[in-house]
Parts: structure tokens; C-alpha cells; sequence
């Protein structure tokens, strides 16, 4: 679709886990088929959306950048197809993702990893 991979939740990725977050029907991906809004060579129009996905996408906004041995970069991305998604919202609100937006979830029988990519493992 659109030059990109397709998946469903419940589809397997390429490491073996099965994708739980995201629309029942078809999600537009990254290749390890994990949905996402803002992938390379993705296609973007107006101002901008993913016309693959309706999305209103902002690819990148850095906030932050303090030069150091070690630089702190506050950098964050937001992406209208994320907001709907039972995945908890990062620091910056429901949509908009940023480096330090990780979370562990404890379930009874699981732990789940929300990374900064807004994948649930």
C-alpha cells in the first residue's frame, strides 16, 4: 500500500511477537510491520498528511539541544493516526512522540514496553 508493508493486529512480525496495538483491519508499517505514520520514504502531502493513512503528520521538531560531552537533544515528532490508540500518551500529549517516552506496563501474565517509537512489545 502505497509503497508500504501492510499488517493486521494479531499478524506476527518479523522477531516472532504479535502486533496488539493499532486497527483490527490493516495497518500501513515500518518492514518489521510494526504501524507507524512517519516512515522513511513515506508519502507525505499538503501540510503535511500521509495520504495513505489520513494522518496529519509532523515528522520532526527539535526543542532542545545542549552540545556536551554527553548532548541532551529533546527532539518530537506527532502523528494524528497515534492518538486514537490504547497506547498511553508520551510527555508531550496524545500523538506526540519523543526520545524519552518509554514505559513498562505490568499485566498479570506480561510486562509490555512502550519504546519511543510507539511500538507496544
Amino acid at each position: 500500500m502505497a509503497g508500504q508493508p501492510a499488517a493486521r493486529q494479531g499478524d506476527a512480525t518479523q522477531y516472532g511477537g504479535p502486533i496488539v496495538q493499532g486497527s483490527a483491519s490493516v495497518l500501513i508499517g515500518a518492514p518489521s510491520g510494526i504501524a507507524c505514520s512517519v516512515c522513511p520514504g513515506g508519502l507525505i502531502k499538503g501540510n503535511p498528511v500521509n495520504p495513505s493513512l489520513g494522518a496529519k503528520v509532523l515528522p520532526g521538531e527539535t526543542d532542545l539541544a545542549l552540545p556536551a560531552p554527553a548532548p541532551l537533544v529533546i527532539h518530537r515528532s506527532y502523528s494524528s493516526y497515534r492518538t486514537p490508540t490504547p497506547g498511553p500518551a508520551g510527555l508531550f500529549g496524545p500523538g506526540w512522540q519523543g526520545a524519552f517516552d518509554v514505559s513498562l506496563q505490568v499485566r498479570p501474565r506480561a510486562l509490555i514496553l512502550n519504546d519511543n517509537g510507539g511500538r507496544s512489545l
